[in-house]
């Protein structure tokens, strides 16, 4: 039985599932991630694309291309507007780590810089 971990927005509009374990859970401090949560750094829950499903709600995203040149789409909240996830090219999603439902599951494992 795979574990299952939920999440959402603020507001309660968007919601999320996650099944499986982590990739890796880190804070990271590039500028993409900076711009994107509006502080110095993203704590980042990073799971498989095929363990994530959004599961309430619409939640709005921004397109972009990262630093890295690879393809980002940000999630956001349509009604309260709180960061949620990013959708990277490299077929992983991006969490933030403080839209989990339980957020003692986050002892970040490293930090990024760039």
């Amino acid at each position: 039985m795979k574990d299952v971990q939920t999440g959402g927005c603020r507001c309660g509009a968007t919601r999320y599932e996650i099944t499986g374990s982590p990739v890796t859970q880190l804070m990271c401090f590039c500028s993409d991630c900076r711009a994107f949560t509006g502080s110095d750094a993203f704590a980042a829950y990073i799971v498989k694309q095929v363990d994530f499903s959004p599961t309430e709600g619409s939640p709005k995203f921004y397109a972009t291309v990262a630093r890295s040149g690879r393809a980002v789409k940000r999630y956001f909240c349509y009604t309260c507007g709180s960061s949620r996830w990013a959708q990277l090219e490299i077929c992983l999603v991006t969490v933030a780590c403080g839209s989990l439902d339980v957020v003692e599951l986050f002892p970040p494992y490293m930090s990024t810089l760039s």
